[in-house]
């Protein structure tokens, strides 16, 4: 017999059967202890089933302090007069039995596949979290990543792009710029600023170092060609009369 020992369900008016009350005619109080003890021993197997034979009637006997004839008798009544018990010659159960293990078993595997379906679902969903979490944090890294490469230019706790310094170099010329970033670096109230390239926009722009494409300064343009012909013009013009006003006093 297997040693495990399991539960297994019982009505709480099972003593008012008709099979029970019919075998506790016969074999009163006794009888009903010997049936339950015969139960118990089908519910320890592991088919929950017994052999029937002489040595499964002397442990029995054994068990319930009777004789071994005693046992036999009353276990063959409850297959062929009670119907307690089937059998196939071989072995002898209880149908009750059955049918309540039966749907034990079917109870517990149901809950079995709730459980791994919840721990699937759990663990899915931790995992989903998890991988949640390492992309939000590498994007995170990716992103710092970029801003620390998109420094080009840095002034204590502001930066600006090589992009924006360009604009900057364009506008106003490069040594006005890196000599505005140098002072920016010293500034001591540059920390009220938000941005590096907007700071130093202002700056410049105040200054007058606007510049026009090709580094002139917007303010004193390159004289053209044609004003210098003007120029020319003006001052041969100048000298014509100079040299008439100095014949006419000579005459």
């Amino acid at each position: 017999m297997a040693k495990e020992v399991f539960y297994f369900s019982h009505d709480s008016n099972a003593r008012n059967d008709p099979k029970i009350l019919s075998m506790r005619c016969d074999y009163g109080m006794e009888g009903y202890a010997m049936y339950f003890m015969i139960v118990e021993c089908l519910r320890e197997e592991e088919t929950y089933k017994l052999e029937l034979n002489n040595n499964t009637c002397r442990a029995l006997a054994m068990q319930m302090h009777c004789k071994v004839d005693a046992i036999q008798k009353f276990i063959d009544d409850c297959i062929n007069v009670y119907d307690l018990f089937a059998s196939d010659g071989d072995e002898f159960w209880s149908n009750s039995l059955l049918k309540r293990m039966e749907k034990m078993h079917d109870i517990r595997d149901k809950r079995k596949r709730a459980a791994a379906k919840r721990w699937d679902s759990d663990a899915n969903g931790m995992q989903m979290h998890s991988k949640s979490n390492a992309k939000g944090k590498q994007t995170d890294a990716n992103k710092k990543e970029k801003e620390k490469e998109s420094i080009y230019i840095r002034a204590q706790d502001l930066s600006m792009t090589k992009t924006e310094y360009e604009k900057l170099t364009d506008m106003y010329g490069k040594r006005n710029v890196d000599d505005k970033i140098e002072y920016a670096k010293n500034y001591r109230k540059l920390k009220n600023y938000k941005s590096l390239y907007r700071t130093l926009n202002n700056w410049l722009k105040k200054d007058g170092k606007e510049q026009g494409p090709k580094g002139i300064p917007k303010d004193n343009p390159r004289p053209s060609g044609r004003r210098e012909e003007n120029l020319l013009e003006i001052l041969r013009a100048r000298e014509e009369e100079r040299k008439q006003h100095e014949q006419s006093a000579g005459s």
